[in-house]
């Protein structure tokens, strides 16, 4: 794994979604255009909710966005860890009713390792703690070990933000190792410590 700059990581994510048939779309605006459930776009799904809900017809069935986000409710914890922040950019690959889990999960394996050059034993992965469809396709077609397999609750695994789609979610995370952890012998994905940092 090389080191490399924002603007390098945000280029190669869009590139390789857009090599993939998305549309790569521009940012939205911070505020809300007409979702009077969100006071700030929090997240890079926020804006493409009337898309999914078929309100509004999507410019394309695969779409690839670096979203301006501000999430408020992790205020508290800015300076507090190495991984919350307020205003950031959220990368994301979206799909209306195009491909779902199986391709979602393949594309996201290979621009981990093949495109960013992670280090695959350094890779974790959540699913929500219900979704034994998720955890094969991760395990069984993906080949990602059971012990870099974690189940979490709601609170982790189940996206929803404001009104409208919601529902579980695969979450990776890279470990850091030893000298980030807490020293608890519970430490693992989704401890409170910088060791397993969510991307």
């Amino acid at each position: 794994m090389e080191w490399m700059g924002l603007n390098e990581i945000r280029e190669k994510y869009l590139a390789f979604f857009e090599s993939k048939g998305h549309l790569r779309m521009p940012s939205f605006s911070l505020v809300p255009q007409g979702d009077k459930s969100l006071l700030l776009i929090n997240a890079g799904m926020a804006p493409l909710k009337k898309y999914f809900t078929g309100e509004l017809t999507p410019p394309r069935t695969r779409v690839t966005t670096c979203q301006k986000c501000i999430r408020t409710p992790d205020i508290e914890r800015v300076g507090i860890t190495a991984r919350h922040g307020t205003y950031f950019e959220m990368l994301g690959n979206f799909s209306f009713g195009d491909y779902f889990k199986k391709e979602a999960t393949a594309w996201a394996w290979e621009f981990c390792t093949d495109v960013m050059k992670m280090p695959a034993e350094k890779i974790y992965v959540s699913v929500y703690q219900d979704d034994d469809e998720a955890y094969d396709i991760w395990t069984k077609e993906r080949g990602v070990a059971p012990d870099h397999m974690v189940r979490l609750g709601k609170e982790d695994n189940f996206w929803e933000h404001g009104a409208g789609p919601c529902g579980p979610c695969s979450e990776l995370y890279f470990d850091r190792g030893e000298k980030y952890g807490c020293g608890k012998p519970t430490c693992g994905v989704g401890c409170d410590c910088d060791r397993y940092v969510e991307f």
